[in-house]
């Protein structure tokens, strides 16, 4: 119990130093949480890589130690700014009462899950990187048992606790990266509207059924999912006002995606093209060769994003001479083009529509009437006799396997899937070039990637990072108030219905 005290304190001091930190330096309450938590990790996972390709431990021990005292040496400094914040949030409250006493018993419950042990299910993908340890980062190609090696940065930031043999505390990772999925959602709608519009469209995008799954039972892939919202909000901050440390966490952030989940590996090509566009676009050359002619120690950040890239692990191949096949080894690849992207992006979108399985079990007991059959007969109707089986690894069937339980729900279908279409039809060009920048990585997905039960994995970034486009999608003349008010109870109540039906 001291030992996961003891990371515990960690993790949130050093979240909470930086928070104040960004707060103190201009940032909106969101920027400086939403910033906080994945700068941390990125610090967080450096270091603990660093001490992994080198071999030795005391490095991690020694500097996270100095950041633990340097947060608190922060914390003390700008203790002042606790008052803001309490004032913050205070006013905060007063103008959505119900609302916000809601969400903190969601997220107090939520906290609580995040301390317990890792569910059975997850803790042989944990167990990964202390396995890897032993073995040696540098000798892990020539070990037949390693071919399936793959990217760390985000669970070598599980191999504190598990270095101790605990594996309570484990999932805070996951519960913080489903905050800073809040953050940075609602600090990216209020880009495009008012306060109230704005916090609604987060607590829409808190209240996705695998979001919720994910921040009870850990899985890296939230990690990834805040990761790359992370990026899209240093996109629009770095547009708005150039700055070098904006350019910085954008540019690590972009390395710091590449994760397990191929998912990543088609995300982080589409993200850089979009940041060199937007960018470039609205500030050309000049402007950021200026900014790094001016600061010459944007050097250092050189280091971090090539731990970051995961290099060394995809030249393996080539220094140990063996076939690696890494995270591809388990993806089952399209093989018919064109016609095979259609059929996939045909399944998905019914995939969507059949929300999750504890609303399927409601509608089937209540009113006897089964979403996965009326879907599929659908399906068998209109599209099975053109498509066939076409970039299909298995027949198309709407079920339920027992880690896949919960979809996008119906905040998914109903308001984000519209909510992208009418960003890509009527928005700025800056979401617009973000609406394009999706539905290419969602074409891609269904290009690449043949369809199987359990791909949802691989539409998290895509739901996720869009959800912020509903803000755009709720202009004040067609969503009142008493609709905004409508629309956040529904949020609110999809919320407390996941929390239950997962637990």
């Amino acid at each position: 119990m001291l030992i996961n005290a003891l990371l515990f304190t960690q993790v949130f001091c050093m979240c909470a130093a930086v928070f104040f930190w960004f707060y103190k330096n201009g940032n909106t309450f969101a920027e400086s949480g939403s910033l906080s938590i994945i700068c941390v990790f990125m610090l967080l996972s450096f270091i603990r890589q660093i001490s992994f390709i080198t071999g030795y431990s005391i490095i991690s021990t020694c500097i996270e130690a100095f950041f633990l005292i340097t947060s608190f040496i922060l914390i003390f400094r700008y203790r002042s700014y606790i008052v803001n914040i309490l004032d913050t949030l205070k006013r905060f409250r007063s103008e959505n009462p119900i609302s916000f006493i809601f969400l903190v018993l969601c997220f107090l419950y939520l906290a609580i899950h995040a301390f317990l042990p890792v569910p059975k299910e997850f803790q042989n993908t944990f167990y990964n990187v202390p396995d890897y340890q032993k073995s040696g980062f540098f000798s892990l190609g020539a070990v037949s048992e390693f071919s399936k090696f793959l990217p760390i940065n985000h669970f070598i930031l599980f191999n504190t606790f598990l270095g101790f043999e605990t594996d309570s505390n484990a999932g805070f990772f996951c519960f913080l990266s489903y905050l800073s999925i809040g953050f940075s959602t609602y600090a990216l709608a209020r880009r495009y509207s008012w306060p109230a519009i704005a916090f609604t469209t987060a607590i829409l995008v808190m209240s996705i059924p695998r979001l919720v799954v994910q921040a009870i039972s850990p899985d890296p892939e939230i990690i990834s999912i805040a990761v790359a919202l992370f990026c899209i909000l240093a996109i629009y901050r770095s547009v708005e006002l150039p700055t070098l440390l904006d350019l910085i966490l954008l540019i690590l952030g972009i390395f710091f995606c590449i994760s397990e989940n191929i998912s990543s590996m088609i995300f982080v090509p589409i993200l850089f093209f979009l940041s060199c566009v937007v960018l470039f676009r609205r500030h050309g050359m000049i402007t950021w060769k200026s900014i790094l002619g001016k600061n010459l120690y944007a050097v250092f950040a050189v280091l971090p994003a090539a731990i970051f890239s995961q290099c060394r692990l995809f030249l393996s191949p080539y220094f140990d001479k063996t076939p690696w096949s890494g995270p591809f080894s388990s993806i089952s690849f399209n093989n018919d083009g064109i016609q095979g992207a259609l059929a996939n992006f045909i399944r998905y979108i019914f995939e969507s529509a059949y929300f999750t399985a504890p609303v399927d079990i409601f509608f089937e007991k209540i009113f006897k009437w089964s979403t996965a059959q009326t879907l599929e007969s659908l399906y068998n109707f209109s599209v099975r006799p053109f498509s066939g089986e076409n970039g299909a690894a298995q027949v198309f069937h709407l079920t339920w396997m027992p880690n896949e339980m919960f979809s996008f729900g119906p905040v998914g279908f109903f308001l984000i899937l519209p909510a992208l279409c009418y960003a890509l039809l009527k928005a700025p060009r800056r979401l617009k070039s973000v609406a394009v920048a999706l539905l290419v990585y969602f074409y891609l997905v269904c290009l690449i990637i043949a369809w199987e039960p359990g791909n949802a994995t691989f539409l998290g970034i895509f739901y996720v990072c869009a959800g912020f486009s509903m803000a755009f999608f709720f202009p004040p003349w067609r969503f009142t108030k008493r609709i905004n008010k409508i629309v956040r109870a529904i949020g609110c109540l999809l919320l407390f219905f996941m929390l239950l039906a997962a637990s």
